[in-house]
């Protein structure tokens, strides 16, 4: 028999463990080094605490994607948004707007223009970043999403503002049903996820929009309406795509639609955008409205589309309180690649022009998503985490454990000017191994080096922080 007591001290965690043989030898004490010293803050990881499930990180291809695509460099940029990325999940606008539809529902002769949102471009650039896509990452989901019906569905005859069309019946619900069905059918691939508005709120004279009342109105058709009706027109299909809804412009906007939706079997999982945060939102106000979505239902959620308000350290923090506030499932970065500027606070992940021979430039808002999207996957469940000490409150920190429950992934970010000391600690077990890398303003992505997980680790101020625990 063997009996081994572990006795914690608050600060340094030294552990003694006393072993008992049964061959009656004398009892041996084995001290393990002191791990961490006394000013370093203990981060613990609580795995019976368990949160959401993840669907995963991501971005979105959609507007110059076939600038990807005819770039010669096109694999190599590939290799980095597929592969290197780790991302799980990739947002792709349906550009389903054949000439004369419906009474032409092929895509041979789709014209590219600006009337019909260029899209055949689109349209095969987005059918091509798909097997390039999931060539590189089979398991990779597709989220596909329309930002309006066509032309000939719309109440001004075109693709930019306006409404759903009425006819002698009413609203159009069942032609816009029948699109999606054609939509469905002319796509060479089968999208996991599909959301019938992008911001059912909004529109713009420059921009492919629709918009939509929670519920009908004389002048604007009921979005739930809608939703029912695509979803009953293709319920029956071999294949099935999980609709979300209702991808919201804002968080302001998000419950009013949520809430027609919340008890709709319908629609198992809501799709949000936080347009209303940006660089001069207060803290507690983002913590505010990130609970809103995180206390609405118990259905999983996912930020399908936000950039361009906040720079990538900021951004760090958001997609940390996001996790942990909203418990979003999913977080999906809009500008996976776009085109230029390649530096501020409108840089895509990766930036490039319209040339075949334009360069592409990585932006920090590559390495930012990298941090989360690497070693966080589908299937891991975000648990909890508490940190110790007064410093505490500047270090942001969210945690995940893998579906076989060996491996845990910690993202910390330090919100100080100034350095913190931490270690690990993760309840119930041992961690075995660990890897670090790191990201500060000018220097991303960065391995640290550190030989054991019993040791401290350095937090700069202003960084994002991985920690990945073998256990």
């Amino acid at each position: 028999m063997k009996v081994v007591k572990t006795i914690g001290c608050a600060l340094g965690f030294v552990v003694i463990s006393l072993m008992i043989s049964c061959d009656g030898g004398e009892p041996a004490t084995t001290v393990t080094p002191p791990p961490p010293v006394s000013d370093s803050i203990a981060i613990t990881v609580n795995l019976l605490d368990k949160k959401q499930e993840m669907i995963g990180f991501g971005g979105a291809l959609t507007w110059y994607s076939n600038w990807l695509t005819t770039n010669n460099k096109v694999n190599e940029i590939s290799d980095l948004l597929f592969t290197d990325l780790g991302i799980d999940i990739v947002r792709f606008k349906t550009w389903y707007y054949p000439d004369n539809y419906p009474t032409n529902k092929a895509v041979s002769n789709m014209s590219s223009n600006g009337d019909n949102d260029y899209a055949k471009a689109h349209w095969d650039a987005t059918n091509q970043l798909y097997q390039l896509a999931k060539t590189r990452n089979p398991n990779l989901k597709v989220l596909l999403c329309s930002w309006g019906p066509p032309a000939v569905l719309k109440d001004n005859g075109k693709l930019q503002e306006g409404a759903l069309k009425k006819n002698a019946n009413g609203f159009m619900y069942d032609d816009f049903a029948e699109y999606w069905n054609d939509i469905l059918d002319y796509t060479p691939f089968n999208p996991d996820y599909i959301s019938i508005q992008n911001e059912p709120t909004f529109t713009t004279p420059g921009w492919t929009t629709s918009k939509w009342s929670i519920t009908e109105t004389s002048v604007l058709p009921g979005y739930n309406v809608a939703f029912n009706k695509v979803y009953d027109k293709i319920k029956s299909r071999s294949h099935v795509p999980v609709m979300v809804g209702p991808e919201s412009q804002d968080i302001t906007t998000f419950p009013p639609f949520a809430n027609v939706l919340k008890d709709n079997p319908n629609c198992p999982v809501f799709a949000w955008h936080p347009y209303n945060v940006n660089s001069t939102t207060s803290a507690a106000a983002i913590t505010t409205t990130l609970k809103s979505v995180g206390s609405f239902t118990t259905k999983p959620n996912m930020m399908t589309e936000f950039s361009d308000n906040l720079s990538w350290f900021n951004t760090a923090m958001f997609i940390q309180e996001s996790l942990i506030h909203a418990n979003t499932s999913a977080y999906i970065y809009w500008k996976l690649m776009w085109a230029t500027p390649t530096s501020g606070e409108d840089a895509a992940m990766i930036s490039t022009g319209s040339a075949a021979t334009s360069p592409y430039v990585v932006t920090p808002y590559y390495h930012l998503i990298k941090h989360f999207s690497k070693n966080i996957d589908a299937g891991y469940q975000r648990v909890e985490t508490t940190t110790a000490t007064t410093p505490a409150s500047d270090l942001l920190t969210s945690a995940f454990v893998s579906p076989d429950g060996k491996k845990v992934t910690l993202i910390v970010v330090n919100k100080s000017s100034t350095a913190a000391k931490t270690h690990f600690v993760v309840t119930g077990k041992t961690a075995t191994a660990i890897s670090v890398v790191q990201s500060k303003e000018g220097d991303y992505y960065k391995s640290v080096s550190t030989t054991t997980p019993k040791k401290s680790i350095s937090l700069p101020g202003k960084t994002i922080t991985t920690v990945v625990l073998s256990i």
